[in-house]
């Protein structure tokens, strides 16, 4: 599955137009989904792969300011392009969600250092604490006000603890290891999961004439987030493994979030974030799937 997951996604969405309650009977459990992508790419993650991921702090640190200062003024920027106010908030609450719970995978997919990809990702959703209500104010105005108590729940529910009990069980049981692919395609069925239940955010916007100028605002910042983290792995010269590691954290946004903080403080400009996670999963996903096939597919040295 993580190898074809354009089709697999598009097959999602497709499914969430034609059939409405499967997606939201799905939405409850979204959190659930989540986790399971956090699962299965720990049980990948070696305590050595963390220990090391603990020495590039300084590396996490860039990422996360990169993240929360290029994004939100690419956001910005495309506010003032989109055509109405809701597509205008809509693309910028995308541009100031916290990096994706999904590039972890996307890096594991890549061939990239997903260890420090997760602690990048994991950092972000705990700034995201902070930081989206700051952006929310700055951009929105003060009286869009948004309680980050649910994503602390995120942070816990979707994020640490399945960590914790990932990493755990691999360094209880070594032999884990030897499942690795398993584990990834749970974690790729559980995206996949995810953009079925987020479908039904995306619906309307789909369904509308709004689609072409949404699409374009989506694949811009899609776009200006690539650039961003492509960009600081040359500025660097990072590594292959480390360059992709930054790379995805920094260009993909969590578009769960995005819709969350939508809904509570602009519903019409929920169906942005919804098709920004349509295009988001299919673009980065499919990019990702390429970028570790050959790695994959690379016979071992003797």
């Amino acid at each position: 599955m993580r190898h074809r997951l354009l089709f697999w996604v598009t097959l999602a969405a497709l499914l969430g137009l034609a059939v409405p309650a499967s997606s939201s009977n799905l939405a409850p459990l979204v959190p659930v989904f989540l986790a399971g992508q956090v699962l299965g790419v720990a049980l990948n993650l070696t305590p050595l792969e963390l220990r090391s991921a603990g020495r590039r702090l300084p590396l996490i640190g860039l990422v996360l300011l990169v993240q929360w200062t290029v994004l939100p003024a690419v956001g910005f920027g495309l506010r003032a392009l989109a055509p109405t106010p809701a597509l205008a908030a809509g693309i910028l609450i995308c541009a100031i969600a916290p990096a994706e719970i999904t590039s972890g995978l996307m890096v594991a997919l890549a061939g990239g250092d997903a260890a420090v990809a997760t602690a990048c990702m994991a950092g972000s959703l705990a700034l995201s604490t902070v930081l989206v209500p700051l952006w929310l104010t700055v951009g929105l105005g003060a009286g869009s006000r948004f309680d980050p108590a649910s994503l602390v729940a995120e942070l816990g529910l979707s994020v640490l603890l399945p960590l914790l009990v990932g990493v755990g069980l691999r360094a209880r049981f070594p032999r884990l290891g030897g499942w690795r692919h398993l584990w990834l395609d749970m974690s790729a069925a559980c995206l996949v999961l995810v953009v079925l239940a987020g479908t039904g955010h995306a619906r309307g916007a789909l369904l509308s004439g709004a689609i072409l100028p949404i699409s374009a605002l989506a694949l811009a910042l899609l776009l200006g987030g690539g650039v961003a983290g492509w960009g600081l792995g040359r500025v660097l010269a990072l590594p292959r493994r480390a360059a992709v590691a930054v790379g995805f954290p920094i260009g993909v946004r969590e578009f769960g979030v995005a819709i969350a903080v939508a809904v509570a403080v602009r519903p019409p400009a929920a169906g942005v974030a919804g098709v920004y996670g349509i295009l988001m999963v299919a673009g980065a996903g499919t990019l990702a799937s390429w970028l570790g096939r050959p790695r994959e597919s690379k016979p071992a040295s003797p």
